[in-house]
C-alpha cells in the first residue's frame, strides 16, 4: 500500500533572490526521502512532502553547507509562533548585516570618487575600493560562488562578475594600464555597484517585512499572560500554562486570551481586530468569544475551549501564514522563464563584449559587459507574485477575510457564477419554530415536541436550535436518546422512551417511502405560509409536519445587488421548500433559483456548470454545504459556520456578514491586477535595460549606462515591484 505523504513548512533564512529559492528546491529533493520541495522567496519559506522518516539532521547540515540556514525541530510538534519569532531574529540580523556593509560601500565609494576627482594615483583609489569588495561584498561574493558550484548561477554571480571584472581591471591597471585603457580608471564602479546593490537589500527588505508583518500582528494580539481563576483566588499565569475547561477572568480594557465561552458576566467585545467588523457587539452568558479580542466594559469568567494554536486567533494566523507561503499558477510560467534567465544574461554579456571588442576594443567591451551583468534583475521576475500574496493575505486578514493559498486568489479573481446557500448565508440562520402539524387529531403535540426536541438536542443544525429553543420556551424538559445518527441533506434520527424518531427534510421523508399527497396535506398550512419544512417519523409512520420562520439578513439584497455590479450571477441552491426558495429569490432578484436539493446534488449542479465554462463560487455555512464548497472552484465560508464547512473552503469570511463578500472579490482582482503589473515591470524592465546596457543605443541615441548606474537600475527594479504590491495594503476595496 502506497505511503501517505507527510507536508511540512518552515522558514528558511539565507536567501537574498530568485535563483536562491530554486537551488534551494533542487538540494532538498536530493534529501533521503523527501518528494517534493517548493521553496517561496516572497515569504522565505520551505514546503516540503515526504514518504515516511526524514533525517532532519541531514536536511539541515545540505541547507547550511550552502549558506541557508532553518530552525530545530522542522519534524516536530512546532508552532506558528516558533517560525514566526525565527524569522524576525533572522531578518533583525539581516538588516543589521546589510546596514552595516551598505554603509562600509558606500563610504567606499564616495572616498574613491572622490579620490578619481581630486587626481589621487590609482594606487589609492584601488585601496580605497578594497573594503568594500572584500569585505562589505564578500557575502555577494560567496552566495554567487556558490550558487555558480551548483550549476544554477544567479543575481548574486552576475553582480559578482561585475565587481570583480571593475576590480581586477583596477588591480590589473596598476602594472598593465594601457591595453585597459579608461576601464581601470573605473575601479570606482565596483563598490558603486555594491552599494547600489546594498541599499537595494537593505530597503527591499524593509518593505517586505512591512508586506509579511501581518501574521505577527495577528500573533501579537493575544496576551502573554492569562487571570486563571481558582477556588479561593485569582492568579496571572503565563498563557502557555493555561489548560483546556480552565476558568479565566477577563477585566475592562484587556485582550482576551483565549477562545472560550462565557461562564459569569456581560461585556460589549470589540472584534475588529479578528473579523474586520468594526462595531462592537454584545456578549453574555452561554456566548463564545475569541482568543485576541478587546473586552469594554464588564468583567467576564470563561471557560477556556481553544488555546493557541488552536485558538480561533491562532488558526487565521496559521492560514494566513500558509496562503503567505503559497504559489500562484502563472508563477510557474515564471519559474521557468527565470530558470534560463542567468544564463541567457551570461550569453548577452558575452556577446556584448565580444562584439564592442572587436569594433571599439577592451575598454568598450569590458565596459558594456559589466553593465549587462549588473543590470539583469532576476529578482524583481521571483518577486512579481509572491510579494502581491503575501500582502493580500495580510490585507485579507485586516479585512475579517481568511484564504487559504495565492491559487483561490486567482480563480476567484475569474468567477463569474456564485451560488448560495440559504439558510445561515443569505437568511440570519436563527429559524424559527412557528407551527406544529400532528398527524393524529388530538395527539398531545408537546408530548411530540419533547420527543423531536430530545433527538434534535444532539444536533448542530439551525433548526435543530429552533426546536430545542420552542421546547425550552414551553417549559419542556428533554430525554435521554439513543442510537442518535445524522445524515446531511437527509435528517436525525433516535430513539426516546421506546419511540423511534426521525425529523427530516421533504426530500429525506420522500427517500423513506412515504406518501407525498400525505405530506402535501400535512404540511399544506406551511407552504400556504411560506415557511421551511421538516417531516417527522415516528415507529415508521408520519408523525406530523414542522413549520418555521428565517428573516432574510439585511446585508443580502445589498450584498446580491453589488455582486451583479461586479458582473457575478448570483444563484440560490437551497435544500428548503419551493415556495419558500421562491420567495427568497423573489426578494433578492435571484433568476435561478432550486430547491429541495441535497448535498451531492448542489455538487452535480455546480459540476454541470462548470463543465460549461463557468467559474464557479459557493457560499455556504454547514456541514449541509461542504460537498458543494468542495465542487465548486471557490468554496466560502461564513464565519459562524461549522468547523466543516471552514476546513472545506477556500476563503472564509470571519464575521458572521456577507457584507465582506463583494471587499474578497474585489481583493482578488485587485491582487491578481497588481500581479500583473509586477510581471509587466520584470519583464519589461529587462527588455528594455538589458539591450541599453548592451549598448544597443549608444550610436544611434547616444544612451550609455554604467556599471554603477546600471546596479542602481538593477536595486530599485526589485524595490519598485515589492512597493507596488505595497499598494494593496491602502487600496480601495469598497469600490
Amino acid at each position: 500500500m502506497k505511503q501517505e505523504l507527510k507536508t511540512v513548512q518552515f522558514p528558511v533564512a539565507g536567501m537574498s533572490c530568485q535563483g536562491c529559492a530554486h537551488s534551494i528546491e533542487r538540494m532538498l529533493v536530493e534529501v533521503p526521502g523527501i518528494t517534493h520541495a517548493e521553496v517561496h522567496f516572497g515569504s522565505r519559506t520551505a514546503t516540503i512532502q515526504s514518504e515516511g522518516e526524514v533525517d532532519e539532521t541531514l536536511l539541515l547540515q545540505a541547507l547550511e553547507r550552502e549558506g541557508f540556514t532553518a530552525p530545530q525541530g522542522i519534524f516536530g510538534t512546532r508552532e506558528i509562533s516558533a517560525d514566526v519569532e525565527f524569522q524576525r531574529e533572522q531578518e533583525a540580523a539581516e538588516a543589521r548585516q546589510n546596514t552595516r556593509d551598505f554603509g562600509i560601500a558606500a563610504a567606499s565609494s564616495v572616498a574613491s570618487l572622490g579620490a578619481m576627482y581630486a587626481g589621487a594615483p590609482h594606487l589609492v583609489g584601488v585601496l580605497l575600493v578594497a573594503p568594500a569588495v572584500l569585505w562589505a561584498g564578500r557575502n555577494v561574493s560567496l552566495e554567487g560562488l556558490a550558487a555558480a558550484r551548483r550549476l544554477r548561477p544567479d543575481m548574486n554571480t552576475l553582480v559578482s562578475l561585475g565587481v570583480w571584472a571593475a576590480f581586477l581591471a583596477g588591480l590589473a591597471g596598476l602594472i598593465w594600464a594601457e591595453p585597459l585603457g579608461p576601464f581601470a580608471h573605473h575601479v570606482h564602479a565596483a563598490a558603486m555597484i555594491l552599494a547600489f546593490v546594498l541599499l537595494g537589500r537593505l530597503l527591499e527588505s524593509r518593505a517586505r517585512a512591512t508586506a509579511s508583518d501581518s501574521v505577527r500582528k495577528l500573533l501579537d494580539l493575544a496576551p502573554p499572560t492569562a487571570r486563571l481563576v481558582g477556588s479561593d483566588e485569582e492568579t496571572e499565569v503565563p498563557l502557555s500554562q493555561v489548560m483546556l475547561d480552565d476558568q479565566l477572568r477577563v477585566r475592562p480594557g484587556e485582550r482576551i486570551p483565549v477562545d472560550g465561552v462565557i461562564l459569569e458576566g456581560r461585556s460589549t467585545i470589540d472584534e475588529s481586530m479578528v473579523t474586520g467588523e468594526p462595531m462592537p457587539v454584545e456578549r453574555t452568558v452561554g456566548d463564545r468569544v475569541c482568543a485576541g479580542t478587546l473586552n469594554q466594559y464588564g468583567v467576564m469568567t470563561l471557560r477556556a475551549t481553544g488555546i493557541g494554536a488552536h485558538s480561533s486567533l491562532g488558526r487565521i494566523a496559521a492560514a494566513v501564514h500558509e496562503a503567505q507561503s503559497s504559489r500562484l499558477p502563472v508563477q510557474r510560467i515564471v519559474d521557468r522563464v527565470a530558470a534560463v534567465f542567468v544564463p541567457a544574461v551570461l550569453a548577452i554579456a558575452i556577446g556584448a563584449g565580444v562584439w564592442w571588442y572587436q569594433h571599439e576594443g577592451l575598454y568598450p567591451a569590458l565596459f558594456h559587459a559589466v553593465a549587462v551583468l549588473v543590470i539583469a534583475c532576476p529578482c524583481a521576475l521571483g518577486l512579481a507574485t509572491p510579494m502581491a500574496v503575501v500582502v493580500a493575505s495580510g490585507r485579507a486578514a485586516k479585512e475579517g477575510l481568511l484564504i487559504r493559498g495565492g491559487e483561490t486568489l486567482e480563480r476567484l479573481a475569474d468567477v463569474d457564477v456564485i451560488a448560495f446557500d440559504k439558510t445561515g448565508t443569505l437568511s440570519e440562520g436563527k429559524p424559527q419554530l412557528t407551527r406544529i402539524v400532528a398527524h393524529r387529531t388530538g395527539e398531545d403535540v408537546s408530548a411530540l415536541l419533547t420527543r423531536i426536541a430530545s433527538v434534535e438536542r444532539m444536533s448542530e443544525q439551525p433548526l435543530a436550535r429552533a426546536i430545542v429553543d420552542a421546547a425550552i420556551a414551553k417549559g419542556l424538559h428533554t430525554e435521554p436518546v439513543t442510537d442518535f445518527e445524522a445524515r446531511p441533506g437527509e435528517g436525525v434520527q433516535g430513539t426516546v422512551q421506546g419511540h423511534r424518531l426521525w425529523i427530516g427534510s421533504w426530500n429525506g421523508a420522500a427517500g423513506r417511502g412515504h406518501d407525498q399527497a400525505q405530506m402535501h396535506k400535512l404540511a399544506g398550512p406551511i407552504l400556504a405560509e411560506q415557511g421551511t419544512v421538516s417531516m417527522v417519523e415516528e415507529n415508521g409512520r408520519l408523525a406530523g409536519a414542522l413549520g418555521f420562520q428565517d428573516k432574510l439578513r439585511g446585508t443580502s439584497l445589498p450584498v446580491v445587488q453589488e455582486l451583479r455590479e461586479l458582473e457575478l450571477e448570483p444563484i440560490l441552491l437551497s435544500g428548503d421548500d419551493f415556495p419558500v426558495v421562491e420567495r427568497v429569490a423573489a426578494a433578492l432578484g435571484i433568476r435561478n433559483a432550486q430547491g429541495r436539493m441535497q448535498p451531492s446534488n448542489k455538487a452535480t449542479t455546480l459540476h454541470a456548470m462548470r463543465d460549461a465554462g463557468h467559474i464557479t463560487a459557493m457560499v455556504g455555512d454547514g456541514i449541509n454545504d461542504a460537498p458543494a464548497l468542495a465542487a465548486a472552484d471557490v468554496g466560502i465560508a461564513m464565519g459562524g459556520g461549522t468547523d466543516i464547512a471552514l476546513e472545506t473552503a477556500d476563503a472564509a469570511l470571519l464575521h458572521d456578514n456577507l457584507d465582506r463578500l463583494p471587499v474578497l472579490v474585489r481583493l482578488a482582482r485587485k491582487t491578481m491586477r497588481k500581479v500583473k503589473q509586477n510581471l509587466w515591470l520584470a519583464f519589461g524592465y529587462n527588455l528594455v535595460a538589458l539591450p541599453l546596457a548592451a549598448g544597443i543605443a549608444k550610436e544611434p541615441l547616444g544612451i550609455v549606462i554604467s556599471p554603477h548606474w546600471a546596479a542602481a537600475a538593477m536595486a530599485a527594479s526589485s524595490l519598485l515591484v515589492v512597493l507596488n504590491s505595497l499598494g494593496l495594503r491602502r487600496t480601495n476595496l469598497k469600490d
